[in-house]
């Protein structure tokens, strides 16, 4: 060893003397709290000596600090200067809470005070530039003890572009993409915050749930360009009848909600409501075209602080589906009656729900019978639920709250197996007949799935079923408010070679249009024509008008709800193919069903009806 290295004046020394006693960061000789910079200390580390290590520290990206515990700097790296516009002079001696934001001030000291001596923290702020802007930083902090004084080391990172895609995000989390507007996450927390000041007894809180009136018309047929824009058009005008405090939501689809406080009474909710419904007559500019879709608005109130929000959002849920069934474009305000409804509705969803976990779900079967036969060319499945209590029950008492709550998809793929099964049964029993298969209806749901053909017909040829022994149903309501995607699924289905009708024909949109317009095999013709057959001469032309151009356009007719032998003399005379009803069969079980096609079918041909 060097006399200078045992006299202490070697390397090891002169790392003593930059780094100090405790082995950390000297500040500057003169004393850590005089604002001034660093004095060099003493070279001889070799060649290296501590302007070497300083510019190092100054080459790096992010900005280096020495604060006192009271928080004014003593030390600045060069990275101030293109990090924030300061040179470092110019930050060196003053506080570092002159340079944040003074909203970030709390946050800043709180996280600065709870740190102990030698705990690493990390704040994120806004910091001041030279400029008078602000600039996103991120500050990973030690506090240090060194020379008998207590010191903040820190590494502060401007991270702007990252804070802002972060506000992104969370914005994106938040808000509806297409609208801006709030999502269901906001407008729940917004109901909830609402109900809870609702103890202050202000009036009632009145929630409004808006649905555009055949919008799927418009988004199918000039497609989902324009459908968004109409959207965005909706929802700037909604923006007419909002106050700072309410909150204005899209939920999804043609879907939105309004919270509204501090409304007087609930005719002034409904006063509301007829505003906007009133606003949506108003024709929306897109581009060169004026589009009109009305909007119907259901209204739900309440002055109770207890009130679930999702309760009350249900209410107004409600008070909409009555405005649909009213005819559309207008408000309907929940009442007593909606509530007895509702009730009677989660009634009926719990015995739904038991009978699907409990295997208590039926499929029956209605025949179908040639007119010119007599003989049993098809049937229809129908679903039934048996309720040890109430009996068998028909659809019209569940289907509807089964496709509410989610339970129509239970319930369909138990009816479509049911009917592939029976469906090849009989095949097998009878394909040595005119019997031809098995109907089922399908739903707007089941268009809407793009995958839905598909797996019906992997289903059939998975049962080794030949597919034009199954049959799909679909009523006019659900072919127009679907029209495109019901169009690409009944083409699909009728390519592999399921056939295809349109039932109920004579309900709803009616026009004999539709006949061209959608790929059919058959057309059922509704039970209130047939009703009227032998009641009103008119209807006699209606019906005949139907046969007629159904059959020019290569379609088979088939009567729903034939009841007497009138009705089944008429429509033999107006050339009508197959009928269906309670003069020949009630639906019933597929047994019964099977002997019923047995007993009309005869070696060498089949049973006329009558004989």
């Amino acid at each position: 060893m060097s006399d200078s290295a045992e006299r202490g004046q070697g390397p090891r020394a002169t790392t003593r003397a930059i780094n100090g006693p405790g082995g950390e960061p000297r500040a500057h000789a003169a004393g850590p709290d005089e604002g001034v910079t660093p004095g060099p200390g003493r070279d001889g580390v070799g060649d290296v000596g501590f302007h070497d290590f300083q510019a190092l520290a100054s080459a790096s990206a992010d900005m280096n600090t020495v604060a006192t515990a009271e928080g004014r700097y003593v030390y600045v790296s060069s990275a101030s200067k293109r990090l924030f516009g300061w040179d470092p002079s110019e930050v060196q001696g003053h506080r570092g809470d002159e340079f944040l934001h003074p909203d970030d001030l709390p946050s800043q000291h709180a996280a600065a005070t709870s740190a102990s001596s030698g705990d690493t923290f990390t704040t994120t702020h806004r910091f001041r530039c030279a400029d008078g802007s602000y600039r996103w930083a991120e500050a990973t902090s030690r506090r240090v003890e060194a020379w008998g004084s207590e010191f903040v080391v820190s590494t502060v990172r401007e991270i702007t572009a990252r804070q802002k895609a972060d506000e992104q995000v969370q914005r994106l989390a938040l808000t509806d993409p297409l609208t801006g507007l709030a999502n269901r996450t906001v407008l729940m927390d917004r109901l909830r915050q609402a109900l809870r000041r609702q103890a202050r007894g202000k009036g009632v809180l009145a929630v409004m749930f808006l649905d555009l009136d055949r919008f799927k018309v418009i988004n199918d047929s000039l497609g989902h360009h324009v459908g968004d824009a109409v959207l965005q058009a909706v929802a700037e005008r909604l923006h007419r009848f909002m106050r700072g405090s309410d909150t204005l939501a899209r939920l999804g689809g043609d879907e939105f909600v309004i919270v509204a406080e501090d409304v007087s009474d609930e005719g002034a909710a409904l006063e509301l409501g007829n505003r906007i419904s009133q606003a949506g007559r108003e024709p929306f500019r897109v581009g060169e075209e004026d589009f009109v879709c009305t909007i119907s608005v259901g209204v739900a109130t309440t002055a109770d602080a207890q009130h679930s929000p999702e309760g009350l959002l249900q209410e107004a849920d409600l008070a909409l589906y009555r405005a649909k069934d009213r005819g559309r474009d207008r408000t309907e305000v929940f009442d007593e009656e909606l509530r007895t409804t509702a009730i009677g509705r989660l009634s009926t969803e719990r015995m739904l729900r038991r009978a699907i976990n409990e295997g208590r779900l039926r499929v029956h079967y209605q025949p179908i019978i040639d007119l010119g036969t007599g003989g049993v060319v098809s049937a229809e499945a129908l679903v039934r639920v048996y309720d040890p209590e109430l009996g068998m029950l028909e659809p019209d008492s569940f289907l509807e709250v089964a496709e509410e709550t989610g339970l129509l998809v239970a319930v369909d793929e138990s009816v479509l197996a049911d009917a592939v099964r029976q469906a090849t049964a009989w095949h097998a029993r009878f394909g040595d007949t005119d019997f031809s298969g098995v109907g089922i209806n399908i739903t707007s749901r089941h268009l809407a799935d793009v995958q839905f053909a598909r797996d019906v017909v992997d289903v059939l040829d998975a049962a080794a079923l030949p597919r034009d022994q199954m049959h799909v149903e679909v009523t006019e309501r659900v072919l127009i408010e679907a029209s495109n995607s019901a169009m690409t699924a009944l083409r699909a289905l009728r390519g592999a070679g399921v056939l295809v009708g349109l039932d109920d024909f004579g309900t709803g949109f009616s026009s004999l249009a539709y006949l061209r317009q959608f790929p059919l095999d058959f057309v059922k013709i509704d039970r209130s024509f047939i009703h009227g057959l032998t009641l009103a001469r008119g209807e006699d032309a209606i019906v005949a008008a139907i046969i007629n151009l159904s059959h020019a356009l290569g379609l088979v007719v088939v009567a729903e709800g034939v009841e007497t032998q009138g009705q089944l003399d008429s429509l033999r005379s107006l050339g009508c193919d197959r009928a269906q009803g309670f003069l020949f069969a009630r639906p019933g079980e597929a047994a019964v069903v099977g002997e019923l096609i047995l007993e009309r079918a005869v070696a060498g041909g089949l049973n006329p009806i009558g004989s």
